[in-house]
């Protein structure tokens, strides 16, 4: 059953943000794979053209199709120096800013929310697209240079939480006792218990939910960190995350005069959590905390549609519309040696 939803649809990004506060950890650290020497930079000026179209899906209803523009920042190279331009003549509107989500990356399946006013941020070697809203015959034209990149990653520097001979792993998935809308994502978290303290990140994109009247939204990017302490069991401690950028798309409303337009959401979490490691390698999850959301209109967006752009609230699990804890379960590890379903007192 797909998610009904509003054109604006705050509610439902509030419930995604209750269901996702169980969120996840990377794990533990891996190595970087050798890149090949950098070559020289080179100072042509790259091109990549993104547009609006009109669309040839006559039986869906569909009136504007996206046109992203592709380019490729090959290995031993970064991205930078970049210069925007963006109008629609049917509105007459221009641009040249860029914001967290005019970049998406296919290799990191993300929006390259750091350049957002920032014209000399590096992007790292993968594939990319350049997209553009608007109007149909609204275009968008990226420049580039290619500038060879000055270190490979630091192998020392691990995505995940740092990890030390004798450290306790604990991998657990949560999810909801009983699912909304059949909307149930399963968290993954890595916590890394040393001497009764935990530490530990996240970085994980979530599926979001299936809406229906053709409204798509981006798998939503979480990254965050964590610290608190074991006794027993019981894992208590605090989590503080960020969801980065990541857009939600509007198809145009049939029968009416409302065009296509997309919304980029935004958020940060902080909350308090209470995690029970069960003997028979289940879990349990209290959480109690505030979440703030921001919403940024694309340039098409109807006034009537558009609401607050920040948009601050406490949330907690049990309470009335989630009245169960997050369940779950969990293993752990030590270095390469792996056991379940059993506490350390």
């Amino acid at each position: 059953m797909s998610i009904q939803s509003s054109r604006c649809g705050p509610d439902m990004f509030v419930m995604m943000v209750l269901l996702t506060v169980g969120t996840s950890l990377s794990g533990a650290a891996h190595g970087a794979e050798a890149r090949p020497k950098p070559t020289d930079a080179s100072d042509v000026v790259h091109t990549v053209t993104a547009s609006v179209e009109y669309s040839t899906e006559r039986v869906t209803g569909k009136q504007a199709t996206l046109a992203p523009g592709e380019f490729k920042v090959p290995e031993g190279h970064s991205a930078t120096a970049f210069r925007y331009r963006w109008a629609d003549p049917k509105t007459g509107r221009k641009s040249d800013r860029l914001t967290a989500t005019t970049v998406y990356s296919v290799t990191q399946r993300r929006y390259m929310s750091e350049l957002k006013d920032n014209p000399n941020a590096l992007l790292p070697p993968g594939n990319y697209k350049l997209v553009v809203g608007g109007q149909p015959g609204a275009i968008g034209t990226l420049t580039y240079r290619l500038v060879p990149q000055t270190a490979p990653p630091d192998p020392s520097s691990p995505a995940g939480p740092q990890v030390q001979a004798g450290d306790r792993i604990i991998d657990v998935e949560t999810w909801l006792t009983k699912p909304i809308h059949d909307y149930n994502p399963k968290i993954k978290a890595t916590y890394v218990v040393r001497q009764g303290k935990v530490t530990g990140t996240m970085d994980q994109l979530v599926e979001p939910p299936k809406y229906a009247n053709g409204i798509t939204c981006d798998p939503i990017p979480h990254k965050g960190t964590f610290t608190g302490r074991i006794e027993g069991n019981v894992i208590t401690g605090k989590w503080e995350v960020k969801l980065l950028p990541y857009k939600m798309r509007f198809p145009p409303l049939q029968n009416t005069n409302m065009p296509a337009y997309d919304r980029t959401d935004s958020g940060a979490l902080k909350y308090e959590i209470r995690l029970t490691l069960h003997a028979d390698g289940t879990v349990s999850q209290t959480c109690k905390g505030t979440s703030e959301t921001r919403w940024e209109w694309g340039a098409t967006a109807p006034v009537d549609v558009k609401v607050e752009p920040l948009h601050s609230a406490p949330f907690e699990i049990p309470s009335e519309h989630i009245p169960d804890p997050l369940t779950g379960r969990w293993t752990e590890r030590t270095g390469t040696r792996s056991s379940g379903g059993s506490a350390k007192p």
